[in-house]
């Protein structure tokens, strides 16, 4: 399991980075994230191999969503600290994680496939 966390520094764009976060999970409360802003505790966090079969029907992808969030803040102007199982890490270490993470999905995949074929 590897649990993605950020942080945020608070400053004068505070408002901004609230609307980005509720976009991306309205279930946040806007005083919880604002709190946790302030405070300079985890604001938001993602589990990169959480699995819903609903979504993969419907073809969600939520890493790839929480990545977009990631950029977005950034490009409000946000200083984002990411943390990968409580270390911090770059958005370049992470893009190399989920890189890996499609990488093994990808060749497990193939490995049923030629299972399954030869069955």
């Amino acid at each position: 399991m590897s649990i993605v966390q950020i942080k945020i520094d608070n400053d004068a764009n505070i408002l901004k980075y609230i609307t980005l976060i509720r976009k991306f999970n309205s279930a946040l409360p806007i005083q919880t994230i604002k709190s946790n802003i302030k405070n300079g505790h985890y604001v938001v966090s993602h589990d990169l191999y959480a699995y819903n079969v609903v979504d993969e029907l419907l073809e969600i992808d939520h890493t790839a969503r929480f990545r977009q969030l990631l950029v977005n803040l950034i490009t409000a102007g946000a200083t984002v600290h990411i943390y990968c199982d409580d270390e911090l890490i770059t958005l370049q270490y992470l893009d190399n994680l989920i890189a890996a993470m499609h990488e093994t999905e990808r060749a497990l995949q193939q490995e049923m496939d030629r299972f399954l074929g030869e069955g």
